[in-house]
């Protein structure tokens, strides 16, 4: 997750450890199901992963409620990457 976000200090780990678990329960919430579904051999299918930094990193990035910027989505993030795995009830 550091690599992901740039970051080589220690001082954020705590705050990042709490970034990464918000992400996999938001994936999980979007998916519909446990993330743990699909560990394979102890690793997290990559598209998955991807998405859990990918939402680490916004929270990370953007720690307040308000932007100042138009935001605009990205084509092909993290909608793309969980929409294969959403279970649809």
């Amino acid at each position: 997750m550091k690599k992901h976000l740039n970051v080589d200090f220690s001082d954020d780990d705590d705050y990042i450890e709490d970034l990464i678990s918000v992400g996999e329960t938001s994936v999980e919430k979007s998916i519909q199901c446990p993330i743990t579904d699909y560990v394979t051999d102890g690793t997290l299918n990559p598209m998955l992963g991807h998405a859990v930094k990918m939402i680490a990193a916004n929270l990370y990035a953007n720690r307040e409620p308000v932007a100042f910027a138009v935001p605009q989505a990205i084509p092909y993030t993290l909608q793309y990457l969980i929409q294969p795995f959403i279970k649809y009830t």
